[in-house]
């Protein structure tokens, strides 16, 4: 029937937005959290703990609820605060703090540019890209999403470095967001199989 294919992907969409929305909304919380903690405090590695005990808090209560309040996106941001948290117990240092995205981002982008390199994508990129929207090639999008995590970490390290901490903080709770998902799009772009590509 016509339509009833845009439909189905319209249910679907539907469908995926509200079992994802508590988690999604979770993260944002966490990372408002972290905004809110170090622009009252002034402190970077306060609000690194605070984040990484309510982080904490979060994967308890969620035993003891059916609402998904960590899949994906919150679970992730839970590991970094924890992340953030354990740079700062080491270091004692602000600094460390905003570091970690630009060490972890390039560990990351390492391991998906070897994979897209050196494996033809088949481990991280071959998973990642079966929840996408549009069918990809696997070994394009390991090395396109290699080479965007080298671009975030490499942007984290300049507004770390060049901008006042004020600014890093904007960046990084918001800008970063921002930044990511346009560069998001254009690994889509570059990953996603032509029409003579498709079985």
């Amino acid at each position: 029937l016509p339509g009833y294919g845009y439909a189905a992907v319209s249910r679907d969409d539907k469908a995926r937005w509200q079992r994802n929305k508590p988690s999604i909304l979770t993260d944002i919380a966490l990372a408002i959290l972290f905004f809110a903690v170090a622009k009252f405090t002034g402190s970077l590695t306060t609000a690194a703990l605070v984040g990484a005990g309510v982080g904490v808090a979060l994967v308890v209560v969620q035993r003891f609820v059916k609402v998904d309040l960590l899949g994906g996106f919150a679970l992730f941001g839970v590991a970094v605060l924890l992340l953030s948290a354990a740079f700062a117990w080491v270091f004692q240092d602000d600094w460390a703090v905003k570091m970690r995205s630009t060490i972890v981002g390039s560990l990351v982008a390492l391991v998906m540019l070897s994979d897209g390199l050196l494996n033809g994508g088949r481990y991280f990129g071959g998973r990642i890209q079966r929840y996408m929207p549009v069918p990809l090639d696997p070994r394009r999008f390991a090395i396109g999403m290699g080479v965007l995590g080298f671009v975030m970490a490499a942007v984290n390290y300049a507004v770390a470095t060049w901008t006042t901490g004020d600014v890093w903080l904007w960046y990084t709770t918001f800008g970063d967001t921002v930044l990511s998902v346009l560069l998001v799009f254009g690994v889509l772009q570059y990953a996603q199989r032509r029409a003579s590509e498709r079985g």
